[in-house]
């Protein structure tokens, strides 16, 4: 059985944003104990320094089998953990950058010297990890690092970063703080910086729709909404391929939705309330079937019981009739009665 680890969107929790850890790739891998081999998803443009390292760890230390699967986009510490597979490969127009780790500090001059040495140090450790991934040597790596690089397929495939060629491109991002090199903060004044060359960057990309909405159903297909921005919201009415074909049929996505689509064209999206409410309709009715049968049971048996205390009393037929005519002369006495009370015109 190949297992499933999805790792979407930033490494670590960092600036008010809640990011993929360590403990949720283990938690989804302790949800899969049969899987012989996984499938690892990626689609982050990158985080913090240490989680990644930490994740990349933990999946080389699982010695199993695994295949890295890039889609969206793959950056920066993301592209650490893209390397844990043994078998690695791109989605077609998946953006991928690698870059040196950055920072920023203040203080006095003997803080920043000391937050420069710990960045340094940084620096080392992910040259050391490229050149021993890649078996290059370090002067073929760093400038590749130093100028921030979108990676070709040509240069992705050439220098070993995927096992089987397809078309793609990149970004990234990396942030440290004054404490600790491997964990990230950053400023105001960095995050504009940051801001400004994500969008310098992402505008040479606007017209190929390189960031297309791209989702992961329960097994690990993708499902490529190719008309929706990246950002975009799914509504019935978008269209989709799986595997370059018009998506057909039902798609069961980690969440519990349910997307069904028709000749590439999305029909029905089922949420997992609405998913699980036909079984709870379906319990509650026979529930209520079962209470209703055991109502007609005890009518059924007190019914037979009347029939039993009748039969007892009046096995002959003209007592029968006997025992029906005082109810007919109330009934009549009544009407009298009745007819009795109406005021007389």
């Amino acid at each position: 059985m190949t297992g499933n680890i999805y790792i979407s969107g930033q490494i670590g929790t960092f600036d008010g944003t809640t990011g993929v850890t360590l403990a949720d790739v283990v938690a989804q891998v302790k949800k899969q104990p049969k899987a012989t081999a996984y499938n690892v998803h990626i689609n982050s443009e990158g985080g913090l320094v240490d989680v990644g390292f930490d994740i990349y760890h933990y999946l080389k230390s699982l010695r199993k089998p695994l295949t890295t699967i890039g889609s969206g986009i793959v950056a920066s510490i993301a592209t650490v953990l893209f390397m844990a597979g043994s078998k690695r490969q791109l989605r077609e127009n998946t953006p991928f950058m690698i870059h040196l780790p950055w920072g920023g500090s203040m203080g006095t001059a003997d803080e920043l010297e000391q937050f420069a040495a710990q960045l340094r140090q940084v620096e080392q450790k992910m040259v050391g990890f490229y050149t021993k991934a890649l078996n290059v040597q370090k002067e073929a790596i760093l400038p590749l690092l130093k100028n921030e690089t979108w990676l070709t397929t040509a240069q992705l495939s050439g220098l070993g970063f995927t096992t089987s060629a397809q078309p793609f491109k990149a970004v990234a991002k990396a942030y440290l703080n004054t404490n600790n090199p491997m964990r990230g903060t950053f400023n105001e004044r960095d995050r504009h910086w940051m801001e400004s060359l994500f969008t310098r960057t992402l505008g040479r990309f606007k017209n190929a729709h390189v960031f297309n909405k791209v989702v992961q159903d329960a097994t690990g297909a993708e499902i490529d909404f190719t008309e929706l921005p990246d950002d975009g919201v799914i509504e019935v009415g978008a269209t989709a391929t799986v595997d370059g074909t018009p998506a057909e049929g039902e798609y069961l996505l980690p969440d519990g939705t349910t997307y069904i689509f028709e000749a590439g064209a999305l029909t029905e999206i089922i949420e997992p309330d609405d998913a699980a409410a036909p079984a709870e309709e379906s319990a509650a009715l026979r529930a209520e079937n079962k209470a209703l049968k055991r109502q007609i049971t005890h009518i059924k048996n007190e019914v037979l019981a009347l029939k039993k205390q009748v039969g007892s009393r009046y096995s002959v037929e003209g007592k029968k009739v006997a025992a029906r005519r005082p109810a007919q002369a109330e009934r009549t006495t009544g009407l009298k009665q009745y007819l009795q009370s109406k005021p007389r015109k």
